[in-house]
C-alpha cells in the first residue's frame, strides 16, 4: 500500500483526477459571479422602472412595500399640473400590467366630470421619483404628434363658414364667361365697364380673402394654403365628415375641393384681366394687399433728376418741422433718378429710394410722367401714405394729416383744386359712374358745374389696406387706359380729365368705395398783394360757417387789414391750402416765381401775404389764369392775411435751403 502524498504534492497515480477537481472549482466560482451579476441586474432593472419578465408586477416587492400612498396624499398642485402635461387617453382602473409612466398617468388623471381625484389608485413609491423625467418626455412626444398632425382632428367652424361662402359664390358658367371677357369700348363706356367689373371683382376678392387671410392673437397675419389638406383630413376622420350643414351635408369632399379650385382659377384670371401689371413682381393681389395690413405710416415722394433738388429741400424742411415719418422716394429706373442723387437722398435720415419700374409690368404701354403717382402710392411699403408732390412744401408737420377727423373716418383724404373755369360735366359723370354712387357726387364741382377741376393731387392721404381695390383701379386709369389714340378712335382717361388729379375720387366712385373726403380747409394763393379798385359787389354772409371761419382766421393771424372798400389780388403760381383753423398748411408750385423758367432766369419769390378763395364771388371768376403758369386770385378785403412771424420763419428756412441746393447744383 502506498503512503499518502505529502501536503502540497499530487499523488503520482492521480494527477488527472486533481486537474478535473480544480476545473470544477473554477466553474463553480464563475457560476456564482454570474448569478450575483444577474440577480443584481434584475433588481437594478426593476428599481429603474423596467418591466417584470414574469409579467407579474406585484411580485417585485415584499408585502411590507405594498402599502402605497394614495393620490389624495399628494398635494393637489402637483397632481393637477402633471395631469395636464400627461394628457394621455388612459382609463382609470386599468390593469396593473403597465409601465411606471402609464401607471402614473392612470393614477393621476382625473375622471371625466369629476373635480376630485379617486382614492383607490396604487402607485409604487419609486414611480414618484421619475414623474418629472417622464413628464418632459411625454411633453416632447405630444408636441411632436401635434407637429406631425397625429393629434385628433378638430373642425374649424369659422373657416368652414368662409369656405361655404366661396363655394356658394362661384358664378355660373354664363356669368363667369361674361366677367372674363375682354373689357371693350373706349372713353366713357370703357370707364363705366371698368367700374362694374371692379365692383364685381371686389366682391369675389373679399370672399376669397375672408377665407385665406388669418390673424394670430399677437396681430401677425398670414395667408393660409391648407384648405385642400383640411378637407382631406376631414374626409378621413370617422364620423366627422358626415356632420355639419350646408355644403358639408350636400356635397362630397371631392366636389367641394373641385369647386374651391375652380373659384381660385376664376379669381386669378379675373384679376389678371383687370389689373395684370402687378405680376410677376407680386405673385397675386392678395399677397400685395396683405403686405399693407400691419405696415407703418410714411411719406411717399416721386422725382427724377430734374426734381431731385426739390426733394433735397422739402425733406430737409419736413425734418425741421419735426416730422419723423419714414420716407420713400419712388423713381422710374436709373435713367430717371441717377445713382448720385439717390445716394444724396438716402444720406438723409429715414429716406429710401425705390425703383417702381421693376415693380410694374407696363408691356403694351409706358409708365411715365404724372402717372407714376398712383403706382408710387400703391407699391410703397407703407399702409398709410401721405403722397406729396416734389414741388410742394409744408408750413406744418405733414403728419398732422393723419389726425384729420375726415381722414380718420374714411381712410382717404383729398384736396380741392382752384375754383375756376366753370363747366358742367354732370352728364359725363352720369354716363361714367355706375349706380349707385355716393351722395358726394352731387356736391362735386363736375356735377354742380362750378368748375371742371375738382381735385388737386399735390397731396393725397390714403390707407391702402382699406382702399386697396380703389387704388388698383386708379393705377389702371393712370396705366393701360391712360392714353388715347385719335387715329384709332381710342379715347384715354387723360383725354377726358386733366392728368392724374381727378382719377383718385373717380377711382373711388367707380369701384363703389364711398369712404373718402375732401379736406375742409380753404384754398388761396400767396405772394405780394396788389390792391384793386372797389367793384360794386354784394357780399352774401348768410352762411354762419363762413363767418365763423373768418373769425377763426382773425384769431390766428395778426397784422392783417380790416374791412376796406377795395379788393385784393395776388398773382402767383403757388396754390395754398389752409388747415381747418384757417392757418397755412401746405402749398404747391415751389418757391420760385416760375419753376419752368430756365436756370438763368429763375428767381425766388417773395411771400408777404396770402389771400383766400371767396365762396360767394359774384362777377368774373375770382381766379384768372395768366402766362407762365401764373394764377391771379382776387378776393374780398376780409380774406387777405399777412403771414405771421412763425410762418415767415418757415418760408425763410425753405427758401434758404433751396438757394443752397440750387447753388450746389449750378456749381
Amino acid at each position: 500500500m502506498q503512503n499518502p502524498p505529502k501536503e502540497g504534492r499530487m499523488h503520482p497515480g492521480l494527477s488527472g483526477l486533481d486537474h478535473k477537481r480544480y476545473r470544477r472549482i473554477i466553474c463553480k466560482r464563475r457560476l456564482l459571479i454570474f448569478t450575483v451579476v444577474l440577480v443584481g441586474t434584475f433588481f437594478l432593472w426593476h428599481a429603474l422602472g423596467g418591466t417584470s419578465p414574469s409579467g407579474s408586477e406585484t411580485r417585485r416587492y415584499s408585502k411590507d412595500l405594498k402599502t402605497y400612498p394614495k393620490r389624495t396624499d399628494i398635494p393637489e398642485s402637483e397632481w393637477k399640473e402633471t395631469s395636464v402635461v400627461l394628457a394621455v387617453p388612459l382609463k382609470v382602473g386599468a390593469p396593473d400590467n403597465q409601465t411606471p409612466t402609464s401607471r402614473i398617468v392612470t393614477a393621476l388623471r382625473k375622471p371625466d366630470g369629476d373635480n376630485k381625484v379617486s382614492s383607490n389608485a396604487n402607485l409604487h413609491p419609486k414611480d414618484f421619483s421619475i414623474i418629472g423625467q417622464h413628464a418632459r418626455v411625454e411633453t416632447r412626444s405630444l408636441a411632436k404628434q401635434q407637429q406631425l398632425g397625429s393629434l385628433p382632428f378638430q373642425r374649424q367652424p369659422e373657416m368652414e363658414a368662409a369656405l361655404s361662402r366661396v363655394v356658394t359664390s362661384l358664378p355660373g358658367e354664363m356669368h363667369m364667361r361674361d366677367l372674363l371677357r375682354p373689357v371693350e369700348g373706349t372713353g366713357k363706356e370703357k370707364l363705366h365697364e371698368m367700374g362694374l367689373r371692379t365692383r364685381s371683382y371686389g366682391e369675389f376678392f373679399q370672399i376669397w380673402e375672408d377665407l385665406h387671410i388669418v390673424s394670430d392673437p399677437d396681430g401677425t397675419s398670414y395667408v393660409r394654403n391648407d384648405i385642400v389638406q383640411y378637407l382631406t383630413r376631414l374626409r378621413e376622420s370617422p364620423g366627422l365628415a358626415t356632420q355639419g350643414a350646408g355644403i358639408f351635408s350636400s356635397m362630397t369632399t371631392g366636389q367641394i375641393i373641385r369647386t374651391y379650385e375652380t373659384y381660385r382659377h376664376f379669381l386669378a384670371k379675373f384679376g389678371q384681366l383687370l389689373f395684370p401689371y402687378t405680376s410677376p413682381f407680386f405673385p397675386d393681389h392678395m399677397s400685395l394687399h396683405l403686405q399693407f395690413k400691419n405696415a407703418q405710416r410714411g411719406i411717399v415722394l416721386t422725382a427724377g433728376d430734374d426734381q431731385a433738388h426739390f426733394l433735397m429741400t422739402t425733406i430737409y424742411s419736413f425734418r425741421k418741422l419735426g416730422c419723423t415719418l419714414p420716407i420713400e422716394v419712388m423713381y422710374l429706373g436709373d435713367s430717371d433718378l441717377s445713382e448720385d442723387y439717390r445716394a444724396e437722398l438716402e444720406a438723409i435720415e429715414g429716406v429710401v429710394t425705390r425703383d417702381v419700374s421693376q415693380m410694374v409690368n407696363d408691356e403694351g404701354w409706358k409708365l411715365a410722367g404724372w402717372a407714376i403717382k398712383a403706382f408710387a402710392i400703391l407699391f410703397s411699403s407703407f399702409r398709410e401714405v401721405i403722397f406729396i408732390d416734389a414741388d410742394s412744401a409744408f408750413f406744418q408737420d405733414p403728419a398732422v394729416l393723419f389726425d384729420d377727423l375726415e381722414y380718420q373716418k374714411t381712410g382717404a383724404l383729398f384736396f380741392k383744386d382752384r375754383l375756376m373755369m366753370p363747366e358742367s360735366k354732370k352728364r359725363w359723370v352720369q354716363q361714367v359712374l355706375p349706380k349707385p354712387f355716393s351722395p358726394q357726387v352731387k356736391q362735386n364741382r363736375f356735377w354742380t358745374g362750378e368748375s371742371a377741376h375738382m381735385q388737386e393731387s399735390g397731396v393725397v392721404v390714403v390707407d391702402k389696406w382699406k382702399h386697396f381695390l380703389s387704388m388698383l383701379l386708379v393705377t389702371r386709369m393712370n396705366g393701360p387706359d391712360r392714353d388715347g389714340d385719335e387715329d384709332q378712335g381710342i379715347v384715354g382717361v387723360y383725354d377726358m380729365v386733366y392728368g392724374d388729379k381727378e382719377t383718385f375720387w373717380l377711382g373711388w366712385e367707380l369701384s363703389g368705395d364711398f369712404k373718402y373726403a375732401f379736406h375742409k380747409g380753404d384754398a388761396g394763393t400767396m405772394g405780394v398783394v396788389n390792391q384793386t379798385h372797389h367793384v360794386d359787389i354784394e357780399v352774401e354772409t348768410s352762411s354762419e360757417e363762413d363767418h365763423t371761419g373768418d373769425q377763426q382766421r382773425d384769431q390766428h393771424h395778426q397784422g392783417h387789414d380790416g374791412p376796406s372798400n377795395d379788393n385784393f389780388t395776388i398773382c402767383a403760381p403757388q396754390l395754398l391750402h389752409l388747415d381747418t383753423n384757417g392757418k397755412p398748411l401746405w402749398f404747391n408750385g415751389w418757391v420760385l416765381d416760375n419753376k419752368f423758367a430756365d436756370k438763368s432766369h429763375k428767381q425766388f419769390a417773395v411771400f408777404e401775404d396770402y389771400v383766400v378763395e371767396p365762396h360767394n364771388w359774384v362777377g368774373e371768376d375770382a381766379w384768372q389764369l395768366q402766362q407762365d403758369n401764373q394764377c391771379c386770385l382776387t378776393t374780398y378785403p376780409g380774406l387777405k392775411f399777412e403771414f405771421t412771424k412763425a410762418e415767415k420763419g418757415v418760408l425763410s428756412m425753405i427758401i434758404d435751403r433751396a438757394k443752397d441746393i440750387e447753388a450746389a447744383v449750378l456749381s
